[in-house]
Order: structure tokens, then C-alpha cells, then sequence
């Protein structure tokens, strides 16, 4: 499973850039979960994850990341990480490296 977690404050300009810019990403990735977390109002969670700063973006595949960007990332960069996300993921790679041996 892919997750794209955007982590944003309210007062944060660059983060209304970001949420515009992914408008509309849901629905050309149905398959990712998309989560928005506000550092202000959600601080245990930005610590969790380290964030600092915002907006952060980050993806996870299989529960590992395997992106991360700090302030505004393009759309299509975005993208060609959500579609990365399952290929770089340390638990596929271990599931086809147990494919291969078998």
C-alpha cells in the first residue's frame, strides 16, 4: 500500500501552493491513500515523522518511506514517486528476492 502524507500549517503560503498543486492527484492515483497532517494542531504526529518543516511531503510504501521533499514539489515529480514508491520498497524487494530463491 502506497501513503503520500503532506505536512502543513495553516498560516504556511507555500502549503496552500502545495495543496493546490496536488489538486486532483486522488483521483489519477486511487490506489494512495492521501493524508494531510497540520504541524499545529497535530505535533505528536510531526514528531513521529520528524518534520520541522513545511510543507514536507512524504511516501511510504509498505509502511517504509521511500520519498521525502521539503517546501513545494512539482506535480510531476510527485508523481514519478507515488509510481516508484512500490519498486523501491525494501519489503518488495525482500518478496521478490524470496520468489527468486523458491
Amino acid at each position: 500500500m502506497t501513503e503520500v502524507i503532506l505536512f502543513t500549517q495553516e498560516t504556511c503560503r507555500a502549503c496552500t501552493t502545495q495543496r493546490e498543486k496536488n489538486e486532483g492527484i486522488e483521483d489519477v492515483c486511487p490506489d494512495v491513500d492521501f493524508r494531510d497532517v497540520d504541524i499545529q494542531t497535530d505535533l505528536e504526529t510531526a514528531e513521529e515523522y520528524g518534520v520541522r518543516k513545511t510543507p514536507t511531503t512524504l511516501v511510504y510504501a509498505n509502511g517504509e518511506q521511500t520519498a521525502g521533499f521539503i517546501g513545494i514539489v512539482d506535480r510531476d515529480d510527485l508523481e514519478v514517486a507515488i509510481e516508484n514508491a512500490d519498486q523501491q520498497s525494501p519489503g518488495l524487494a525482500h518478496r521478490l528476492t524470496s520468489i527468486i530463491r523458491s
